[in-house]
């Protein structure tokens, strides 16, 4: 207590005054510091966390020049014939019909004539440590080993004309060091978005001690259980990711409602957006919580797209991960086809037929459809053909090619949170480019005859591809 002449200050009185000091002086500043905010930073990091860095001077970048052939710049317009297309480093400086003005001091022109010009493709759902070889079970599994198996996807990936991936769950800092990788030109690979661990809850999907399909136990989980309980600690475990640098956070099912609305809403005061791997009714929880992406169609509920499109959340469906299930399992990895077995958390019957069903009824509703594969197993050989067999699975649902490649181009860029610099060929846009032999408007197949690759600013692939 402090005393002055008759006046008594008790310390709770000092404190009510800080406070409404404080509070006094937030009302006056927070108005600047919300307008400072809104004012937009030249230059940022080319991944969805966009931090702030210093001005690049690409004036004296090699310019390359594509001419000759016809344009899908992803915009929705017609085929452009003829085309000119001007690259300077990493990004897209002019693109156009032909007599669009081409730089004297060209580094290097490709006569694209005949070929089919179009941004590079996105695949939203896959996991680089989750690839295994027909012999890995000889082995113990390691991050080091799970690297390996990585950085051989991300080249498959890029050579096939995948640009730009996000992985939504990854064993330790991996994906992180993939992405780091391929930004630095020491590997070959797409862009990379990462969303670091997934977020269970004790016992669900990611953190069950048996693993799916095959009910052996994990060696990893044992009696240590991973999983995070309670709001908090779901906050806290959001907290955590961004710490790591991850693009996107990835929750799972099953969770509390509470639980997944903290996840949610701690992660979008952070910038940074959501996917969810769920079903049944905790998948209507967490679109009514604003999730961003819901991916693979299990066992939604008759409400579940009329509430993705009133909360405008994008559909993932990999419908080819559940067709393989169904239709072969994956043998080298010791799982039966049929369904899933032997899982706490995938009690439920999968029916191909139901997932086409599902995807027809959100594509009619307007909502958002990105493609991603999610090949756990056998990666060595399910790609590329897993992403343009999700292509035809897309198509089979009722979409039209065009809807096709937007899914695959300009709007898998929307949902990945980086539609201003990927999805389409446009001055001031990444240099992700696919030229292909024949037009993918008339069949999707025509995306496998990759003639050249261009991953940001850097040819990866001149001829027909691997």
């Amino acid at each position: 207590m402090v005393e002055t002449g008759t006046l008594r200050v008790t310390r709770k009185h000092l404190l009510q005054g800080a406070a409404l000091s404080a509070a006094f002086l937030i009302g006056a500043i927070a108005p600047h510091v919300a307008h400072a905010q809104q004012r937009p930073i030249p230059e940022t990091s080319d991944d969805v966390r966009r931090v702030p860095i210093p001005p690049i001077d690409r004036s004296k970048e090699p310019v390359v020049v594509l001419t000759g052939g016809t344009l899908l710049d992803g915009r929705g317009g017609a085929p452009i014939a003829n085309a000119v297309v001007v690259l300077q480093g990493d990004r897209i400086v002019a693109a156009g019909p032909a007599g669009t003005p081409v730089p004297a001091n060209a580094a290097r022109t490709i006569d694209a004539s005949g070929l089919w010009i179009l941004p590079g493709l996105i695949d939203l759902h896959i996991h680089f440590t989750q690839q295994r070889g027909t012999d890995m079970g000889r082995y113990s599994d390691s991050p080091a080993a799970a690297a390996i198996r990585g950085t051989i996807l991300a080249d498959q990936m890029v050579t096939a004309g995948i640009t730009a991936a996000r992985d939504v769950g990854t064993m330790d800092d991996v994906a992180l060091r993939i992405k780091e990788a391929v930004d630095r030109g020491m590997i070959r690979g797409p862009r990379v978005l990462w969303s670091g661990k997934l977020i269970a809850s004790t016992g669900g999907h990611g953190d069950e001690v048996t693993s799916t399909a095959t009910g052996r136990e994990k060696p990893n989980l044992g009696g240590d259980p991973h999983g995070v309980d309670g709001p908090w600690e779901w906050r806290k475990a959001v907290r955590e990711q961004v710490r790591r640098l991850s693009d996107w956070i990835k929750i799972s099912a099953p969770a509390d409602k509470e639980e997944l609305a903290a996840a949610i809403e701690e992660a979008h005061s952070l910038g940074v957006p959501v996917a969810i791997d769920s079903y049944g009714q905790y998948t209507d929880w967490a679109i009514e919580a604003g999730v961003d992406t819901l991916e693979h169609p299990l066992l939604l509920s008759d409400k579940a797209v009329p509430l993705m499109k009133k909360h405008g959340t994008a559909f993932v469906p990999t419908i080819g991960a559940f067709d393989n299930l169904l239709e072969g399992g994956y043998p080298t990895a010791g799982i039966p086809s049929g369904g899933f077995y032997y899982t706490h958390s995938r009690r439920f019957v999968i029916n191909q037929q139901d997932h086409l069903k599902r995807v027809n009824e959100a594509y009619r509703a307007g909502v958002p459809i990105g493609v991603g594969t999610d090949i756990p197993f056998e990666n060595e050989w399910r790609y590329p053909d897993a992403y343009f067999r999700e292509l035809d699975y897309l198509h089979q649902a009722g979409m039209t090619n065009a809807d096709v490649l937007a899914s695959a181009t300009s709007v898998g860029a929307k949902i990945l949170r980086m539609g201003d610099k990927l999805g389409t060929i446009e001055p001031g846009k990444i240099a992700d480019i696919l030229i292909v032999g024949a037009n993918p408007l008339d069949s999707l197949k025509n995306l496998r005859d990759v003639r050249y690759v261009i991953a940001d600013g850097k040819l990866v692939v001149e001829g027909r591809a691997r």
